[in-house]
């Protein structure tokens, strides 16, 4: 009888560890050791997958079968890390064989190790007399190349310690100078002999650690700056005096959307940096190849941190001299184009991207000096003729006063009561 997995009695005693069901393992019973389940695993692999080495020893005497991925219960313990089996196989010489065996997709155990990061098999299948090293899948992947994208990939130690397995025994035992490298195709070559070169210039501690500590100063002193500017907001709040019940305690600005893009870049820029600041904290507690990629990793949020600052900044300056418009315009073209430069700053680092990005940008910034020239020029000229009619308003009202129909003069009443008020002005200001 089988279950709903198409698992067997062998199948479940392999599972459960029960030692007492392979006494029915006689000549009649074979070929139930044979069967597969639904996932193509016979007795043997499941013993494999669960680690129990004395129930290997029996069914290998009777089957050796692969199962439905092609696969060896080799592949199966390195794949699960099984260290036991692992150890009771390369032990044996008669499973000599499947040290080199290949899966339906190409894979042996070392890539199958990698692939599932089990350090603990990995070294002792390096340490094995007869393993090939250079073994390409059907992907034309080394195992070291699965283990370095895995370890790219994930922040836990076994990913980097599986690493760290497959390049020290390239290093050490030599297998670059086999002859079978040269059957592979010459990208995944360089591939491996850059992983050799890697382990040469590992980074060392002491100058991951200064870089940082550098980018830690930043990262605080954005944090800083920005939690201060959420708590120092331009205008101020409403007092209890002045305010309503409802706007006491308010930003006395809150309406007005410079305002709001100042506090929605302020907050960006305060988590950013926090984010930064929290993964350069971890990182300096864990190994070295860690905090390599937790380094890498706060580039993104303090590329966002730094434009964020500098906008909410130039939103803020803008916003408290808006009433001076010449000068609101000049500073905030001024902080744009300063802007754009801090932004594009990273792009531009690689030539191809300053080929396509650097013209774009140049001429971006001369169409925002013309476009500010422009504006200039008009509010210039509109204040200067605002300023040019409150003159001649002034000397017709005070230097020419209007004469009536006859040509005298009016210097009725209210001229009298001007007089009369610009003397109570003057004894006011004595006072």
């Amino acid at each position: 009888m089988t279950d709903s997995n198409g698992a067997n009695v062998f199948h479940l005693a392999a599972h459960l560890n029960l030692a007492r069901v392979f006494e029915f393992l006689r000549p009649e019973t074979e070929y139930l050791t044979r069967a597969r389940d639904l996932n193509g695993d016979l007795p043997l692999h499941i013993a494999s997958k669960m680690g129990h080495v004395e129930h290997i020893e029996k069914l290998r005497k009777v089957s050796l079968l692969l199962n439905g991925q092609g696969q060896t219960v080799l592949h199966i313990a390195a794949k699960y890390g099984r260290v036991s089996v692992v150890r009771y196989i390369l032990s044996n010489p008669d499973l000599g064989m499947l040290l080199n065996a290949q899966d339906n997709d190409g894979n042996t155990v070392l890539h199958l190790a990698a692939m599932h990061s089990q350090p603990a098999a990995l070294i002792h299948l390096v340490r094995t007399d007869g393993i090939q090293l250079s073994v390409c899948n059907s992907e034309c992947l080394f195992a070291v190349d699965i283990a370095r994208r895995h370890r790219a990939k994930g922040y836990k130690i076994r990913h980097h310690l599986a690493f760290l397995a497959l390049v020290c025994s390239l290093a050490g035992k030599g297998p670059l100078k086999s002859p079978e490298l040269l059957l592979v195709r010459a990208e995944a070559r360089n591939e491996e002999l850059s992983v050799v070169r890697s382990l040469k210039s590992m980074p060392n501690r002491d100058i991951v650690k200064d870089y940082i500590n550098s980018r830690m100063v930043v990262a605080t002193l954005v944090a800083t700056v920005s939690f201060a500017a959420g708590f120092a907001v331009p205008g101020g709040f409403n007092s209890s005096d002045t305010a309503s019940k409802d706007d006491r305690g308010m930003a006395t600005m809150l309406d007005n959307r410079m305002f709001q893009a100042f506090a929605i870049c302020n907050t960006i820029a305060m988590f950013c940096s926090m984010t930064v600041v929290v993964n350069l904290i971890w990182a300096q507690i864990v190994d070295v190849d860690v905090a390599v990629a937790a380094f890498e990793r706060t580039t993104l949020p303090l590329q966002i941190a730094l434009p964020a600052m500098s906008t909410a900044f130039l939103t803020g300056v803008t916003l408290t001299i808006g009433k001076l418009p010449w000068l609101a315009n000049t500073i905030f073209y001024l902080g744009l184009v300063f802007l754009l430069i801090t932004s594009f700053a990273k792009l531009l680092e690689k030539p191809l991207l300053f080929k396509i990005l650097g013209h774009p940008l140049r001429r971006l910034t001369f169409c925002l000096i013309l476009a500010y020239i422009y504006l200039w020029r008009v509010e210039t000229y509109i204040y200067d003729d605002d300023d040019a009619k409150d003159n001649r308003r002034e000397k017709k009202t005070f230097a020419s006063p209007p004469v009536d129909v006859a040509g005298e003069s009016r210097t009725d009443d209210s001229a009298k009561a001007n007089v009369r008020m610009r003397y109570i002005l003057q004894v006011t200001d004595l006072n």
